[in-house]
């Protein structure tokens, strides 16, 4: 074989399918071009005076010498000459191999094999071919023959290199056994790890409802001090949750199953509601606990489940590594370096990452040192998911200007405002809530009946319906109804907004569809805290 085919040219020719026919085992043919050497040349074309330059004495030497076994034929696959270690691979003696067609001593190689081989030669290319080759008592051996000529007569002749490769083989078939025995290992792992997750994920669901039902008096008054205790479980019970929720979309992300359930919402509140489910837990440890959304009237176009869990995550970690008395500081913000992105930032003043692990916290089941124990999950799924939703999550230790803490900030691009349409028959009405709407950053719509109201909805698609039940033309529980009952409008959450009483039909309805009825005159802050729950609902741990 000639070193000099760098660089080569490879082709792969899987030959299997045309051999099932006549029960011989497939191979793979690799062909490459030769740069340069004796592979380069037509057969025939050297001149007769360069041939007859040729000493045989050396030429044998050379034959003997090489490591592998050697066949030489003619250009139709007779042997002529082959070296000793072709007769210890094939057990044939030299004279039996004289003259023996090569195609009984490669398995699955026929003339039409051959033919593409010489086809192949004076295109400027090689054959390595890996296959099998038989042995005078039928036994096989797996090898890999490559294929040159050798221009020594006019017709040129085939010189095909014969390596056997059983050692190299067996390595691989054991390789392969391994890896496949590790692949059933790890879906095993995977599929038990996920089954004792959904094992714990139902009494957490039942505990956290217990506890919420219980803050909310359903058993009765509590003294401050149970109150302060279902507290401590709540958010204990929460955060198990979390690490249940980790696990089980990790599985996700290995399986590329986890998809997002995208919506528009207020950026701000969002991050607000997510964060301050976390303030018991500061207030135990005496930390200093703030939150500042600023002025911004940012939307995303998020999982708001999925970017809640990873405030949880950032806030939940500021907490635990930050020691009694410390400081923990929110901060939703334009991002000076991006623009059209908006941030978060999660400061501490806790004891902060060595500096060595800071580019790995985000690795998944990386831990730092003597840091108290966690499933190393947190901040790789939480990376995971802000890149899912176009993000960047970076983090810094010790805070910039500081001698400690962390810093853990994402950011996440902004999207157009959601479209509120605001369905009444009274022009004040429409014209005071045209204005608080659009003074916390939403885009409006406005209809005074409830056919008008159906008609927008159609051309313009609203993300969201504050309604008036007494409309002029149709009653706005039978626009509900409507709106519920085709497929291209039942998700878009509606809050209804009414002076009338509530009748037992109407009850029904808002019940039956999960719609909540504030009373005019309104508050304000009631108003906007019920459209933003609209987009939030989704959303596990958020109080509306």
């Amino acid at each position: 074989m000639s070193d000099e085919v760098a660089p080569a040219r490879t082709m792969r020719i899987n030959l299997a399918a045309s051999r099932k026919r006549k029960g011989a085992g497939g191979r793979t043919v690799t062909i490459r071009q030769p740069s340069s050497g004796v592979g380069a040349t037509s057969f025939g074309r050297q001149s007769q005076e360069e041939m007859a330059g040729i000493s045989s004495s050396p030429y044998e030497r050379l034959l003997q010498s090489i490591y592998d076994a050697v066949l030489i034929t003619d250009s139709e696959g007779a042997v002529l000459e082959c070296n000793h270690r072709a007769v210890d691979f094939l057990q044939y003696s030299q004279e039996e191999l004289q003259a023996m067609p090569v195609t009984r001593l490669l398995c699955g190689v026929d003339d039409s094999v051959l033919a593409s081989i010489r086809k192949n030669l004076l295109a400027h290319r090689y054959t390595l071919i890996e296959g099998s080759c038989r042995r005078k008592d039928g036994g096989t051996f797996p090898s890999e023959i490559a294929v040159n000529r050798l221009d020594l007569d006019p017709t040129g002749r085939l010189c095909f290199f014969i390596r056997d490769i059983s050692v190299r083989k067996r390595a691989q078939d054991a390789l392969e056994e391994a890896v496949s025995k590790l692949e059933e290992h790890d879906r095993n792992r995977s599929q038990f790890i996920s089954n004792v997750s959904h094992e714990l994920r139902t009494p957490l669901t039942s505990m956290i409802y217990a506890i919420a039902n219980m803050l909310k008096g359903v058993v009765g008054p509590l003294s401050d001090h149970a109150a302060k205790y279902l507290e401590m479980l709540q958010g204990d019970c929460k955060r198990l949750l979390m690490t249940v929720n980790d696990i089980l979309d990790l599985r996700k992300i290995e399986s590329h199953t986890l998809t997002l359930a995208k919506t528009r919402v207020p950026y701000g509140r969002l991050v607000r509601r997510s964060a301050e489910t976390l303030a018991v837990q500061a207030e135990q440890k005496s930390i200093d606990f703030r939150i500042e959304t600023g002025t911004g009237l940012w939307f995303v176009n998020c999982d708001a489940q999925k970017i809640e869990r990873v405030v949880l995550n950032l806030v939940g970690n500021a907490t635990k590594f930050t020691p009694d008395g410390g400081h923990v500081h929110v901060s939703v913000s334009q991002d000076e370096a991006r623009p059209g992105f908006v941030c978060v930032t999660v400061d501490d003043d806790g004891i902060g990452i060595p500096k060595d692990a800071v580019t790995r916290v985000t690795e998944r089941y990386f831990t730092v040192g003597d840091q108290p124990s966690g499933s190393g999950l947190g901040l790789a799924i939480s990376k995971e998911i802000v890149e899912m939703h176009d993000g960047v999550l970076s983090v810094e230790s010790p805070v910039p200007g500081a001698d400690k803490g962390t810093r853990i900030s994402f950011c996440l691009p902004t999207v157009e405002p959601p479209m509120v349409l605001i369905v009444d028959d009274d022009p004040d009405v429409l014209r005071a809530l045209d204005e608080q709407i659009v003074e916390h950053g939403y885009r409006v719509l406005a209809a005074r009946g409830g056919q008008e109201a159906l008609e927008l909805v159609e051309s313009e698609s609203p993300d969201i319906i504050i309604l008036d039940l007494v409309l002029p033309d149709i009653p706005g529980r039978d626009v509900i109804v409507r709106l519920k009952a085709d497929s291209a409008t039942v998700r878009i959450p509606i809050v209804v907004l009414t002076g009338a009483h509530l009748d037992q039909a109407a009850g029904n309805v808002l019940r039956n569809f999960g719609i909540p009825a504030l009373s005019k005159p309104w508050d304000e802050g009631k108003l906007l805290d019920s459209v933003a729950g609209a987009f939030l609902a989704s959303a596990p741990f958020v109080s509306h």
